[in-house]
């Protein structure tokens, strides 16, 4: 009886001891997922000004007294567009309430770091500047001001520059016997970025972009080629004074690329604001 005893004495301290080191592996975790928000469906046509909703999953939450997990993005590498506040925005939203309202009002708030106080966190990015992104995030687990734990998971997106603008020229001045005469321009620029890298949409050997514009309701065609001059509609020659535009908004900008041994990948920009040049 006594052996039969011991046995499950001992059986019981081991158990206890493997659930005790378990709590204990799960107390110094900081272990988390990172995901592209549902909300933004199509991903593949970022452009700069944009901000992005990623979303964090803290696994193994730990609430006690005394524990923050705190993520921050890592800032190491400039080719991988990693420069917070130069290359993007890290945001989180915050809640104010001006004197001269009565309710809060949400907005987004430029951070070196967030103190995340869910499991189920959300943060944003304001795209600056064209590029492949690979962003990485470090989450720490602190308790009492000390670093207990901590994991990095990565990000990876591209965004490019569309400067979409109208431009008039005056070719020919007015006369006693004939009006001035002009042309009105609508072209485009694309930059996909100044690093060795950022070829989201430079052709090359084994890939080649071209595109169809959608403007008031007609179609024009042509290739990408990064930072030149692109048309997205014909001239338009006129006497006495520069065309009217008709809008102001190109409907669709759809690039096609076409790749070596691949199916074609199709990236759509839409309702693209004109400027006047």
């Amino acid at each position: 009886m006594r052996k039969y005893f011991l046995f499950i004495l001992v059986a019981f301290t081991s158990c206890s001891e493997e659930n005790s080191s378990s709590q204990t592996v799960q107390q110094n975790e900081a272990n988390f997922t990172l995901s592209k928000n549902i909300e933004r469906s199509v991903w593949n046509n970022i452009q700069v000004g944009e901000t992005l909703k990623f979303d964090i999953k803290i696994k193994n939450f730990d609430s006690s007294n005394g524990t923050v997990y705190v993520l921050k993005p890592i800032t190491a590498d400039v080719t991988k567009h990693q420069q917070n506040k130069i290359d993007y925005n890290f945001m989180e939203e915050v809640k104010t309430l001006p004197e001269s309202l009565k309710d809060s009002i949400i907005t987004k708030v430029v951070r070196d770091s967030i103190i995340l106080k869910n499991a189920n966190s959300s943060f944003f990015v304001a795209i600056l500047k064209p590029g492949n992104f690979v962003q990485q995030y470090e989450l720490r687990k602190m308790k009492s001001n000390k670093y207990v734990a901590g994991s990095t998971q990565e990000m990876l997106f591209s965004a490019v520059k569309i400067d979409v603008y109208t431009r008039n020229i005056q070719t020919d001045n007015s006369t006693m016997f004939s009006s001035s005469k002009h042309s009105r321009f609508y072209e485009f620029t694309v930059d996909d970025g100044d690093q060795s890298n950022d070829t989201y949409l430079t052709n090359s050997e084994s890939k080649q972009n071209s595109y169809i514009a959608l403007y008031n309701y007609k179609n024009y065609n042509g290739n990408i080629s990064i930072k030149e001059v692109l048309t997205f509609s014909e001239k338009v020659n006129t006497e006495k004074g520069a065309q009217v535009v008709p809008s102001w908004i190109l409907s669709e900008l759809k690039v096609t690329q076409k790749r070596n041994h691949e199916p074609d990948n199709i990236i759509s920009y839409n309702n693209l604001n004109i400027k006047q040049k």
